[in-house]
């Protein structure tokens, strides 16, 4: 896999209730920017939930593409988001 492979990048499950909700999200998504941890972050997502496990920081950087300060990074990323819609 590519480090940068915009096929992955940016891929995101939407659920939508009809047609019309659906281009509204669409229109949302098209605009909102994303950041390289971000993206970097859904790959090693992918990485550790498809396949055989990851054990090491090595193996994830075999499977995402990614060099070992951008695996650090996008877990940064991962970990501050995930506290901040932890928070009330």
């Amino acid at each position: 896999m590519s480090r940068h492979n915009d096929w992955f990048d940016g891929l995101r499950l939407v659920t939508a209730c009809g047609p019309d909700h659906f281009e509204v999200l669409r229109e949302v998504y098209r605009s909102r920017p994303y950041t390289e941890e971000e993206l970097w972050a859904a790959k090693i997502t992918r990485a550790l939930t498809h396949g055989p496990p990851v054990l090491s920081v090595a193996e994830l950087g075999c499977r995402t593409g990614l060099h070992e300060p951008e695996i650090r990074r996008a877990i940064a990323w991962h970990n501050s988001h995930r506290q901040r819609r932890a928070t009330p």
